[in-house]
């Protein structure tokens, strides 16, 4: 059956109320079309933006090293090898302020302390270029000055002079304790261990008549010397001799027979 024209009036009324006219306003939260059409064009002029830039891209070459630079360069290798030749040079010469430093070292080691002080004062003098060495024989020398201010009183009895000289021979300074052990027997000429000690370093340094004297004369103020001597190492250069022989071990000499 046909639809009347009253009935098809109706549903036309029915969809204008539905659908709302153009000139009413947009709700909230709603986009209208004219916005959303401004959107999609912004978007495309980006992209198409984008693309020009993508496609106008151009590398640029990498720029070359300017003149002064390469001179620049070659003048710092020169440079560096003049230096490696002034350190060639100047090996030897800070080989010979090490080896005068190593000696002066030593003889603060030994408690040398004046003979150290005046090495030291000398490598300073003489090898003031070298910074490192230099430093470090400023420093040695200030500790052989404060050394030297502290240098023990000088002795005055036979003990002082005796415990000095024992001290000086066990450090091998054996002129030093012949030294004050003969000034102790100044003091006391019959002191036994004073002459035993005597004995002991003249048989060091190679004075061997002398450390037989020495010994002999201890022993007869005092004949417990003569079993210290048979097992003392300072008397090792005398062991085979007759001489000592006789006097350490005087019941092995045999008499002549009749």
């Amino acid at each position: 059956m046909r639809k009347t024209s009253s009935h098809r009036k109706k549903i036309t009324k029915s969809l204008s109320k539905s659908v709302p006219p153009k000139s009413k306003a947009v709700h909230k939260g709603q986009t209208s079309v004219k916005e959303l059409r401004n959107r999609i064009s912004l978007r495309n002029v980006k992209q198409g933006r984008s693309k020009a830039s993508k496609q106008t891209r151009v590398s640029i070459p990498k720029r070359k090293r300017p003149l002064a630079a390469k001179l620049r360069n070659s003048a710092s290798r020169e440079t560096r090898r003049a230096d490696s030749k002034t350190l060639k040079a100047l090996s030897p010469l800070r080989t010979a302020s090490v080896k005068q430093y190593e000696s002066a070292v030593k003889l603060l080691y030994a408690q040398e302390f004046e003979k150290a002080k005046t090495a030291f004062e000398k490598l300073i003098q003489v090898y003031g270029d070298d910074r490192e060495v230099l430093e470090r024989a400023k420093i040695h020398l200030k500790l052989c000055e404060l050394k030297i201010a502290k240098k023990p009183p000088t002795p005055r009895t036979v003990e002082e002079h005796y415990n000095l000289a024992v001290a000086l021979m066990n450090n091998g300074k054996y002129e030093e304790s012949i030294e004050h052990l003969t000034k102790a027997l100044r003091h006391s000429p019959d002191c036994d261990y004073v002459l035993y000690a005597l004995a002991a370093t003249n048989c060091l340094t190679g004075n061997l008549d002398g450390a037989l004297n020495n010994l002999r004369a201890a022993i007869h103020l005092k004949p417990e010397n003569r079993f210290l001597a048979q097992h003392d190492s300072d008397f090792e250069p005398l062991m085979q001799d007759s001489r000592f022989i006789s006097i350490v071990y005087p019941e092995r000499v045999t008499t002549p027979s009749r």
